[in-house]
């Protein structure tokens, strides 16, 4: 029957769902990338195409938040690829910055040779949730 993406107000066009390659806590507005078996998991830097970022709705959803967005190896996890979206800042982030990820799935400034997710749309401290226009590519040496 497929996915519904009822209140996330993005289009299903703009959204895949892939299995996580291992468990992790939270993977709510977290980059992701692809491993050998070709699963998602965590991006750990920015030395692999992203596949995009998880929704703020993926992993379970717990009405008290004790295990929101927690994905355990096997589950399926929702992925925007496309489009404007918001990312977990590791660090403080500027308009118009190339974001990649950070060690833990995070956004952070690209690096020359890095995979870019996108460029910031907003100014956020580290822990906030920046706007990026997901547009991958590599940045230029």
């Amino acid at each position: 029957m497929g996915k519904n993406y009822n209140g996330t107000q993005i289009s299903q066009s703009v959204t895949v769902s892939e299995v996580a390659g291992a468990t992790v806590e939270d993977c709510r507005n977290k980059i992701f990338v692809y491993d050998e078996n070709g699963k998602a998991i965590l991006a750990t830097g920015g030395t692999k195409p992203f596949i995009g970022v998880a929704l703020i709705e993926a992993g379970i959803n717990d009405m008290f938040g004790e295990v929101s967005g927690k994905v355990e190896a096997g589950d399926d996890i929702d992925i925007q690829i496309k489009d404007i979206g918001s990312v977990l800042a590791g660090e403080a982030i500027a308009k118009g910055d190339e974001i990649t990820a950070g060690a833990d799935g995070t956004a952070a400034k690209a690096k020359a040779g890095d995979y870019v997710l996108g460029i910031a749309l907003s100014k956020v401290a580290k822990d906030g949730y920046a706007r990026v226009q997901i547009s991958k590519y590599q940045k230029n040496e």
